[in-house]
């Protein structure tokens, strides 16, 4: 690659003998307002900021509003398939619950799954029903993220899909020699906990769905650095969290979402800033001396420093080409 004009900062592939300007591949590629007001923009729509405040700010109009969220939002989630999903990570303890918020059309219901020793938010997928196919798509991107055959926990609540989609993906071959197809078998470290909280004199009720209690108790204590009992108060924090960044997941607001379509977009952005850009106090570290904040994703290894919006917005996924 060389440099074909730095004026314009387009640049030439020695191989195909094309020009391509530095922002192509990413949310910023042709659009005509300064990069610099898009990423303030994005920022603010990011970290909750409500949309009307942003265009009495900036004398922008909604739809152009909506095009950038939808641009971020796609080119965030490619980022976080490819930082994410690639089967590397020792997730642990995994917590996993669904929530449901208004929109313009309707109810549309979010479920979501977070590595508890990291806070590292996996997945996330909407839909208009709470059906097995909306929990089948975040258990099958955690699988994606998870190492084979590592110790896995997962808790969730009393839906009962969550324990059969999870049961469904979390299987590897058995070969024994056999003609014929080899059967699916669960993984060893496969454990599986439920919190169903009663209405009636406000009890809870704690019970494992699936594996061994003792090693899932041992599991709860590696990932929270302390023993304690089954909950799912993790996820619950971050459905606090998610709330304050994106107003629309709220049950009851003057903001609500269009469409699922754009309100999960704008939910893939918020899931790259929550993961990648801002520090959690609860995984500070002490190096020498000094206290060093952290990201979920620096905790989960996937990077090594907290990021800004415009390093996520200019981040270039390179594409994949076949050995000759």
């Amino acid at each position: 690659m060389g440099v074909h004009s730095r004026r314009d900062a387009r640049y030439r592939c020695h191989r195909c003998h094309t020009t391509f300007t530095a922002t192509h591949g990413t949310p910023l590629y042709r659009l005509k307002t300064d990069p610099n007001i898009v990423q303030l923009v994005l920022t603010l729509l990011t970290f909750g900021c409500p949309i009307p405040a942003v265009v009495m700010a900036f004398k922008i109009d909604e739809r152009t509003l909506a095009d950038w969220v939808s641009k971020a939002g796609e080119h965030a989630q490619r980022v976080h398939e490819h930082l994410v999903c690639q089967g590397q990570l020792h997730l642990g303890q995994v917590q996993a619950d669904e929530r449901w918020c208004r929109t313009q059309r309707g109810v549309r219901w979010l479920a979501t799954a977070v590595c508890v020793s990291s806070r590292l938010l996996l997945w996330g997928t909407l839909a208009a029903e709470r059906t097995h196919a909306l929990i089948a798509g975040v258990v099958h991107q955690v699988h994606c993220a998870a190492q084979l055959q590592s110790p896995v926990l997962w808790a969730t609540d009393g839906y009962g899909a969550w324990k059969t989609q999870v049961l469904r993906v979390f299987r590897t071959p058995r070969h024994t020699g056999r003609r014929g197809r080899p059967a699916l078998v669960p993984w060893a470290e496969l454990h599986i906990v439920q919190v169903v909280k009663r209405t009636s004199r406000d009890r809870i009720e704690r019970r494992i769905a699936f594996g061994d209690l003792f090693e899932a108790l041992h599991l709860i204590e590696a990932s929270q650095g302390r023993s304690g009992t089954v909950n799912t108060a993790f996820v619950e924090r971050l459905n606090a969290t998610l709330r304050t960044w994106l107003p629309a997941l709220v049950r009851r607001s003057r903001h609500a979402g269009s469409d699922g379509e754009r309100l999960e977009r704008h939910f893939f952005l918020v899931l790259a800033a929550y993961n990648l850009i801002r520090p959690h106090q609860s995984l500070r570290v002490q190096v020498n001396g000094r206290w060093v904040d952290r990201t979920p994703g620096m905790a989960a290894g996937v990077t090594d420093h907290a990021w800004t919006v415009a390093e996520l917005l200019r981040y270039r996924i390179e594409p994949f080409v076949e050995a000759a």
